[in-house]
């Protein structure tokens, strides 16, 4: 089921330039993190068993994703006047943003490392993330208990899953 969208409820050029400056940023930021990480060469680390090495491939995709984004804005007239006025017009998606970070930093910094399960924290996160961003178009559609059903199973799912890669594939034990 894909959700279709007006050309009205996408974020303006200007906002995706200026999203585009913030990944960029963020991805060079995690490049420049894992390449002065210490790479354990004392330890006997190889250089594709470096603990950087997956943070930083990651941070490059964000970079060069960022960069993409920043290229298609400014070919859709990020740079021109009317795409410098649009972007203060676009208040709704500051909103969803501050709300997505308040989300992110409670799983983050409010739960994980605080007594709350793994696996708790990560289905409680991923199942009111969802049901919280999907609720405008549930209720217009008059299935808001179908939405909420699927916030729960995309929790479980991805509770399940991820716990499983991390704990059998890369022996890492999550708290």
């Amino acid at each position: 089921m894909s959700i279709e969208s007006s050309p009205d409820d996408r974020p303006s050029p200007r906002a995706d330039l200026v999203s585009a400056v913030v990944w960029m940023a963020l991805g060079g930021a995690i490049v420049y993190g894992s390449w002065t990480m210490d790479r354990l060469e004392h330890l006997g680390a190889t250089v594709y068993t470096a603990p950087g090495l997956v943070p930083g491939a990651l941070g490059a995709v964000i970079f060069a994703l960022g960069a993409l984004l920043g290229v298609r804005a400014v070919r859709q007239g990020a740079l021109t006047p009317a795409g410098v006025s649009a972007v203060a017009a676009d208040t709704a998606g500051r909103r969803r943003m501050g709300l997505a970070l308040a989300l992110m930093l409670v799983y983050a910094a409010g739960m994980l490392g605080h007594g709350v399960p793994f696996w708790l924290a990560t289905f409680a996160f991923v199942a009111v993330f969802v049901a919280v961003f999907e609720y405008p178009m549930r209720k217009e559609r008059g299935q808001v208990a179908r939405g909420l059903f699927m916030a729960v199973l995309y929790g479980a799912a991805t509770t399940f899953l991820v716990t499983v890669v991390f704990e059998q594939v890369f022996y890492v034990r999550l708290p």
